[in-house]
């Protein structure tokens, strides 16, 4: 690989980084004062009524910062979750655990590409929108519709994967964010708890939705991310159910390496 490529493909890898960051901060670290706008492109918790038989479980009893704790520990306890993030700029629809991922990642101005993570093993298989916006950096052998194959700490499938975040799932932060008790609401039908968080604008809040039938997962959250000036909405559903990522079939070519 020549020195020109070498520096395309890191300044692909590099913007994608970027708005990577974006995602898998405010997906797990809930503390954080970013976020994004939204709409589901998926089957996700917020299209499935809750069970009829469910049991209140009491969360709603339990104060701004325990209630928001609980949410999070029980979340993470499932061991895996089916997350969908919708943001003006991207969209995500992964199934996912701490070694697993699977699923579809729409950047708007970038393309769509689909990501399988095993292990230590990432394949991803960008889109021909995808490939004209790596070509503005001469990332020329990128190919539309092949899966690549790379690991999660090499360059291009390195960027790509971290929308994945499973290095963060489960992690339980400390939140320094002033939390309030919100209105009782619900999402996709189930009733929830919501906490509500204000970072230094009060107009810029942040909404965690905790589930008070059945268990008291964290099922939804809606932040404010980048300048501030949209929405992101994370929903959490199909909790436990085991990802199951396989290696693709077919042709399969080592992505770009630097």
């Amino acid at each position: 690989m020549n020195n020109t490529h070498v520096l395309s493909v890191r300044r692909t890898a590099t913007a994608l980084a970027c708005a990577a960051a974006l995602v898998s901060l405010t997906a797990c670290n809930s503390g954080s004062d970013k976020a994004a706008d939204a709409d589901s492109k998926a089957s996700t918790a917020a299209d499935k009524p809750a069970k009829a038989d469910a049991k209140p479980n009491g969360a709603d009893k339990l104060s701004a910062t325990e209630l928001r704790a609980k949410g999070l520990e029980t979340k993470a306890a499932a061991g895996s979750v089916h997350e969908v993030m919708s943001r003006s700029d991207a969209k995500s629809d992964l199934q996912l655990s701490a070694t697993e991922c699977t699923g579809t990642v729409d950047l708007t101005d970038m393309g769509t590409f689909e990501v399988i993570r095993k292990g230590n093993d990432v394949w991803v298989k960008v889109d021909s929108k995808f490939v004209s916006w790596a070509k503005k950096n001469d990332a020329g052998t990128i190919q539309a519709g092949q899966w690549m194959h790379g690991s999660p700490t090499a360059s291009l499938t390195k960027a790509l994967v971290s929308y994945c975040h499973v290095e963060q799932f489960g992690q339980q932060e400390k939140s320094s964010l002033k939390l309030a008790k919100g209105d009782a609401a619900e999402v996709a039908g189930q009733p929830v708890a919501t906490v509500v968080a204000k970072g230094t604008d009060p107009s810029k809040k942040a909404t965690f939705s905790i589930a008070t039938t059945g268990k008291p997962y964290l099922l939804q959250q809606e932040m404010p991310y980048s300048n501030g000036t949209g929405m992101q909405t994370i929903t959490w559903s199909d909790f436990g159910t085991a990802v199951g990522a396989k290696a693709p079939t077919g042709k399969i070519v080592t992505a770009p390496k630097i």
